[in-house]
């Protein structure tokens, strides 16, 4: 039976089959990767007889013979060497801005405008809108008759990439925020908003583009209530599978929908769920539960607690060393 070494890398697992006649292998990054990332692992094997070397350097390796570097990447095309023996691998890795360059023309930078997809949200709430224009200019954005100035930014904090943490390189870096133009406003009443025109003024000219995303203000009297049709929804604290899960929300779970953004609903407790995982419940109430009649009992290796539902509410859930809480949302006990 052969035997199978695994790594595991930011939640991927690579696997290096022990073969007799392994040669320099590099299984990660693909050629031509791209990243914003500033820093990038090169991950692969060889034979223990011999060095590998990335660009002329030497590099360290497993007993096994498994390598797996850092090295910081510049913005651009960064081209890398690996040497074992007779045998060459380049692997090039494409860093790319985290945002577009100000254009040179009077225009905006392509795919700026936010927002970038359809969103709703409640009255009384914040909406913010971004564009990336020639340093200098003067941008607005008109909605709903209403023309809210962009202000030029000067400065901007990014944050690393998760990945950071290995490479101990997690330090949020100021840069140059030229171009970047940002403004809110707040919208009291309901209705369609429609897109926003954004519009760009410089040396007696002036330029006007729709933005990509559709505004909407919705009703709080008759908010939608979703339902949960997967086994486990998946909650994020944001709109997209780059935030952080929160507790799953069992099938059946109802919440309020109190905004939305492209595929993305917002849920009355905060949690944020993928569409494709819910359904809408038409002329449903926002959903509430009273608790009463709460009991617990032990059972060999833990102790179980009832809690009597009208029906199925989100709930969050959060251990400690010693501690364990439960919150369940949109409930009132009567205890």
């Amino acid at each position: 039976m052969r035997q199978v070494l695994g790594l595991a890398l930011l939640g991927a697992a690579v696997v290096f089959p022990a073969q007799a006649d392994q040669t320099l292998r590099v299984v990660y990054p693909p050629n031509k990767h791209e990243t914003i990332a500033e820093q990038i692992f090169l991950i692969g094997t060889a034979p223990l007889q011999g060095d590998v070397s990335v660009n002329g350097r030497v590099i360290s390796r497993s007993p096994a013979g498994h390598f797996a570097p850092s090295f910081p990447l510049q913005l651009g095309v960064n081209t890398f060497t690996l040497r074992y023996g007779e045998q060459t691998v380049t692997v090039q890795v494409n860093r790319t801005p985290t945002a577009p360059a100000p254009p040179l023309g009077l225009t905006f930078a392509k795919g700026s405008l936010t927002p970038t997809t359809n969103i709703t949200r409640l009255p009384g709430e914040q909406i913010c809108f971004g564009a990336i224009a020639p340093p200098g200019a003067k941008v607005s954005v008109k909605i709903a008759n209403q023309t809210i100035p962009l202000i030029a930014q000067t400065q901007t904090v990014e944050l690393p990439p998760n990945a950071a943490v290995l490479t101990q390189t997690n330090q949020p870096a100021t840069v140059s925020a030229a171009g970047r133009y940002q403004g809110c406003t707040i919208a009291a009443k309901p209705g369609q908003l429609g897109k926003p025109q954004f519009q760009l003024s410089k040396n007696g000219a002036t330029a006007r583009q729709h933005g990509p995303g559709n505004v909407e203000i919705l009703t709080p009297a008759a908010l939608s209530v979703a339902q949960v049709t997967a086994e486990q929804g998946v909650a994020r604290t944001g709109p997209s599978t780059d935030y952080s899960r929160l507790t799953p929300l069992p099938r059946g779970t109802q919440a309020t929908v109190t905004g939305s953004e492209g595929d993305w609903l917002r849920l009355d407790y905060g949690g944020w769920l993928d569409k494709k995982e819910t359904r809408t419940i038409t002329g449903a109430v926002p959903p509430k539960s009273l608790i009463r009649s709460i009991r617990s009992r032990q059972i060999p290796g833990w102790t179980e607690v009832i809690f009597p539902l009208q029906g199925p509410v989100p709930v969050k859930v959060n251990q400690g060393d010693g501690s364990f809480t439960l919150t369940l949302y949109n409930t009132t006990a009567q205890t």
